[in-house]
This record gives C-alpha cells, sequence and structure tokens, in this order.
C-alpha cells in the first residue's frame, strides 16, 4: 500500500482527489494538509512537518493555491516526500526550482498541470502538428472563480510548442483595446476566457496555408482529472527524477 496525503484538501480539486484516493486499490489515503486554523478531524492538518511527521505519507497530491504550492513541493522533497503537483500558476523559473530540488534531493516528482488524459494526448499531437505549422495560437476556457491565467496547461502547451520551433505571430498595427491580441508567449498567442458553468477547455489552433487545423479538449466535470492523477501518483512511488507532464507515464 502506497501512503497518499492530499495539500488542498478542502477545495474542490482536493477534496475530490481525496475521495479517489480513498477507494483507489493499492493505495491508503492517510489525510490532507488544509490552510492554518481550519483544519478539522484527526486526518487533517495545517502545517507540513507536523502532516508528514504524523500521517507519514509517502506521496503528497497538491492541488493547493500558487505561491503555497511551490513551498509545499519543496519542503516535502526536503523531506523525502514525492510531491505529484496539479496546481497552476507556476511559471517556467518556478518549475526549473523543483526540478533541482529533485536532483538534489534524488527524490522524484511529477509535475502534472492537468490530469486529463484527453489534455495529455491534445498536447502530444499538438507537438505532432507543430512540426508542420508556422503559426499557433492557443485559446483556453475555464470556470469564473480560477484565480491565475493563462491556466497552467496553457502555459505547458505555448512553452512546449515555442521551445520546440519559433512560430512567427501575425503582427497588429491598430490594436484598439489592450489585451486584444492575447498573451504573447515565445510567439505562441495564448487567450484565457473566464465564464461561469464551464471547467476546462482548451482549442490549439494551427494556421497554414488556406488551412486551419483545430485540436480541442473539453473537461465537462472535475472526474475527467481522476484517472491521470492515479497513474501519477502510482508512478510517482517509484520515482527518484523530475517528470514534467504525464505524458510520458502513459
Amino acid at each position: 500500500m502506497v501512503r497518499v496525503g492530499v495539500a488542498g484538501a478542502h477545495g474542490k480539486m482536493g477534496s475530490l482527489t481525496a475521495q479517489t484516493l480513498a477507494r483507489a486499490d493499492g493505495i491508503q489515503y492517510v489525510g490532507g494538509l488544509v490552510r492554518h486554523g481550519t483544519a478539522r478531524g484527526a486526518d487533517e492538518y495545517d502545517e507540513l512537518a507536523t502532516f508528514i511527521e504524523r500521517a507519514k505519507p509517502q506521496i503528497i497530491v497538491d492541488f493547493s493555491l500558487f505561491p503555497a504550492s511551490k513551498a509545499i513541493a519543496l519542503g516535502a522533497l526536503e523531506r523525502g516526500v514525492r510531491p505529484v503537483i496539479g496546481t497552476s500558476g507556476y511559471g517556467a523559473q518556478d518549475v526549473e526550482e523543483i526540478r533541482a530540488a529533485c536532483a538534489r534531493t534524488k527524490t522524484g516528482a511529477v509535475f502534472a498541470p492537468n490530469c486529463a488524459i484527453g489534455a495529455v494526448l491534445m498536447m502530444r499531437f499538438a507537438d505532432q502538428a507543430a512540426k508542420h505549422f508556422g503559426a499557433v495560437e492557443i485559446v483556453e476556457m475555464h470556470e469564473a472563480g480560477k484565480k491565475d491565467a493563462p491556466s497552467g496547461t496553457a502555459l505547458a502547451t505555448a512553452r512546449r510548442l515555442s521551445g520546440a520551433k519559433t512560430f512567427a505571430r501575425a503582427a497588429t498595427q491598430v490594436v484598439k483595446s489592450d489585451g486584444a491580441r492575447g498573451a504573447d508567449i515565445g510567439g505562441v498567442g495564448v487567450h484565457s476566457l473566464r465564464l461561469p458553468g464551464v471547467v476546462a477547455h482548451q482549442e490549439v489552433l494551427f494556421g497554414g496555408n488556406g488551412e486551419l487545423l483545430s485540436i480541442r479538449h473539453d473537461s465537462f466535470s472535475r472526474e475527467s482529472f481522476m484517472s491521470g492523477v492515479l497513474i501519477a501518483v502510482r508512478a510517482a512511488a517509484k520515482l527518484d527524477r523530475f517528470v514534467d507532464g504525464i505524458g510520458e507515464l502513459l
């Protein structure tokens, strides 16, 4: 049995993850890490060191908020506990700090800004399509209450695409309203929509000579992320290195 805890256990994703882990074969859910002063019940803790000392998790699935998430991940690694990071809001430098901590402590981690299998495949297919197109834009849509923009998935997709080749983003001579063209991440345009009633949606649009390729993924329920969470947790139990995304774990 792999002992697994959840950081951000009171949140929508954290509470669903805790329920999923508690039902999963080969996994023992040992408790949750929550914000200071909000612990309720014997299996909830509001301080990382106490959580690790008493609950003894081997893995912490993190759906807390950034930047607290980064402190939790780094603190877990220093104590030999493997984090599975599902929190968004990480910048490129933040990811590199987690990677370096893994190398220093020889403790594994999985950085997974999106755990939906379809979303992982969307990014993989976009990698393949990028070889054949010179321009790309990303449109992502999340619930109105999401605190960060762009989403972690959009950032991860844009970084992967811009790291693979140089894209030419069409210039606009007259921008009539700030932000009309969205963000520019290494030549990849990223547009963030925030609306009530949605969960997580992303479309990667490639433009070519007389054609448009659209690669889209839609999550209609948070349940869509749980299969990837379990894949990451089971893989993390044996990891001694940093894994960027669950694509290589599929």
